[in-house]
Order: C-alpha cells, then structure tokens, then sequence
C-alpha cells in the first residue's frame, strides 16, 4: 500500500546502494559458477544484476530463465538440500539483509502492505565498567559489531566463558586480571576501541517479505528489490504462502517497484461525501462508530488489487479501525469551517497569530495534510476519508 523509500534520489546514489548491497553478501555466493550459468541465459547477466535489478527486470529476467535448460543448476545455488526438507540460502543471510536494511538509512515508518502496523528499527544500549566485563557479559552480536572482533573471536570468547568466571570466583582481583590478560589477550586486543560506556545496536521491528516467494523463485530470493519490509502479520499470518499473480501489473502492487501506483488504484470510501446534497444530514446521523461504513473502491477494477485487498484482509482489518473515521465526523462536527474561522479572529483580537490551517492540523492530525507520503500508520486512509468529509481540499 505504500512504496518503499530507499536512501538514494540520484541514479549515481542507487547504484551505489545496489552495489554496497551486493557487496554486503557476495562473499557468501559462488559467485563463478552463478556468472557462467546466468551468461549462458542471456550475456548480459550476472549475479548482481540477479540481485540488484529493479522489480520489474526481475520478471524480465524470471521469462528467461523460466525457458532456459539451466534454471534447475540456477535454483540449486540458493537452495540447501536436507534429509526432511528444503533450506534456502536465504535463511543464513536473512540477518545480514536485515542489517543492511537497518544501517542503510531506509524510510521505515509502517508496513508497506497494510500500512497498519509499525515496521522500525530501534537502539538497544549496553553499558560495561571494564573490558573484562565485556569479555564475560556482551552478547555475541555485541562482540562482533565492535572494535575488530571477527565472528571466531567472538565465539571464542563465548566459550571461555566458563572458565573465566570460574577463575573471577576463585582467585584476587589480581591474579584474576593476570590469568584473564593471558587467556584472552587476543579478545582484548580486538577489544580495544569499544565505547564501553555506550554500546549501541540498531534492533529491527519489521519482517522482510518476498513478493516472488522463494519456494517458486529461489533465484531472486537474495534480490534487494524481492524483499518488502512488512509487519510480521502481513508476512507470516496473511500472506504466508499464498502468492500474488505473477503478471504485468505486479509492477504496479509491488512496493519495491519503480512502477508502484497502488495507493491510487484503490481508496478507501464512505457511503456519502462532501459532494453529496444531504452530507450534512447525513454526518448528523453519525452517533457511534457502527455508524460508520466503509468500503474498498478499486478505482481501474483491477485483479491485481482485488487480489492484494483479499490476500492481506485489507478490508476486514480495516473494519476494526473505524473509530478513525469516526473521530474525524465528530471533530467535522464541532469544529465547521466557520467555527474555526471564529476562533481564529479570536485568537487575533487577543494578539495571537495563528492561521486556519494550522487549527486543522491540530484538530485533525498534520499527517492529513502532508502532501509527501510520510508513510505514518493509516495515512492513506486518513487522507482518503479527510477528501470525502471536505476536511482535504
């Protein structure tokens, strides 16, 4: 429902993204024998173009690879046979992706499928008196992310730590610190440039999605643009395993595409609006929220959208949150045009400035009037509703 916002607003700035996302997991492909398949289907491919084309290539290159003899050796490379089950790539990077996400300055504010719930990242902040207690109490994650702590290291440390411990209860302070120095000289020696006192990590609030599932396409189950960030809801409970329609109009409900229009291709909609001659009897028959009724319009009567609003319970989840609708009948109600326009004269009769708009905005949220997305939870319906009360011009 919302596009996704990434941190680049210059071709020069994305391909530097796409390139530093490539670089981030490269290391963890066979990157030869991926190039050779890819160019044996087409010249012009390689892994990262594979991993960081926009959404609409990726359907491009799917009908190309879907017709190629070399689609099966393709799919093998990110995917993990075991005894009872498929296990994907994927899944061991799925951190690594998700850190990219989070240190890479991307717009996260609500999930951009239902627009409903919150898809954030926040700070999670550890405090050490000493090295030492650094070495015996810090997370793994902690261990890795600072100084030049590698992941071995970090699981050494890990694995001492019984014995470092056992020695801290037994032995001085003294000769505790003369034992642990030894042991762990070199742990200390990556240790050296923490902060200790503010040890910071960046925590994710969000799920990353894929619109081409990876049981289907295991191939674009890395690509940067396959991956929605969305709210655990929308991925694990609604959307799941179902899928949406592989066709042309995808590029269109696709978050990640450069072709999304999908918070134009539906709105949500009263049964009367500002247009209507008994509006004002009719928000005067509003008296509780089940009063309030609101429907999904798919403008161009698209499958595509019909789909996207059945597979994510748009309309129904929806329904719980009426009472937004409802508040703002009841602000329309208490505060008219003119009513606003009195309190504004008087405000400036008493030497205070302040205009009509900025009254509205109090009364009835600023996210209404922002002209940018700001991707806030229930912005567009919001703004839908705001259009049809004559709230939004």
């Amino acid at each position: 429902m919302r596009k996704v916002k990434y941190p680049y607003n210059t071709i020069l700035e994305k391909e530097k993204f796409e390139k530093k996302y490539y670089n981030s997991i490269k290391k963890n492909l066979n990157i030869k024998r991926l190039n050779y398949l890819l160019k044996k289907v087409d010249i012009n491919y390689n892994i990262q173009v594979l991993l960081t084309s926009d959404f609409t290539r990726l359907l491009e290159i799917n009908d190309y690879i879907e017709k190629s003899k070399y689609k099966t050796k393709i799919e093998s490379l990110f995917v993990k046979k075991k005894i009872l089950k498929l296990e994907y790539l994927y899944d061991d990077l799925q951190p690594k992706i998700s850190n990219f996400f989070m240190e890479n300055d991307l717009d996260l504010k609500s999930c951009h499928y239902c627009n409903i719930d919150f898809v954030n990242t926040f700070e999670q902040h550890y405090k050490f008196n000493s090295i030492d207690d650094f070495i015996l109490e810090a997370p793994e994650e902690v261990l890795t992310k600072y100084g030049n702590i590698s992941t071995a290291t970090a699981k050494n440390i890990i694995n001492k730590r019984i014995f470092n411990k056992t020695i801290n209860l037994l032995v001085s302070k003294r000769i505790y610190t003369k034992i642990s120095n030894y042991v762990n000289k070199k742990s200390i020696k990556g240790c050296n440039k923490v902060n200790l006192n503010d040890v910071v990590i960046k925590k994710n609030h969000f799920t990353l999605d894929h619109v081409l599932p990876k049981n289907k396409f295991s191939f674009f189950s890395l690509s940067i643009y396959n991956l929605v960030p969305s709210c655990s809801s929308c991925n694990s409970k609604f959307k799941h395993m179902k899928e949406f329609t592989v066709n042309d109009s995808l590029t269109k409900i696709c978050p990640t595409s450069d072709e999304f229009e999908l918070d134009k291709l539906f709105k949500f909609k009263m049964n009367f609006d500002v247009n209507d001659p008994d509006f004002e009897n009719k928000i005067q028959q509003v008296k509780q929220i089940s009063d309030v009724e609101i429907k999904i319009e798919n403008a161009k009567s698209l499958i595509g959208v019909d789909e996207f609003v059945k597979i994510f319970k748009i309309e129904s989840r929806y329904e719980y949150h009426k009472y937004i609708s409802f508040n703002l009948i009841e602000n329309l109600k208490m505060y008219s045009d003119s009513q606003i326009k009195e309190i504004e004269q008087l405000f400036f009769d008493n030497g205070i400035l302040i205009d009509k708009e900025t009254f509205k905005k109090q009364i009835f949220g600023s996210v209404i009037f922002e002209k940018e997305s700001t991707n806030e939870p229930f912005e567009k319906y919001k703004k839908d509703i705001a259009k049809q009360l004559g709230i939004l011009k």
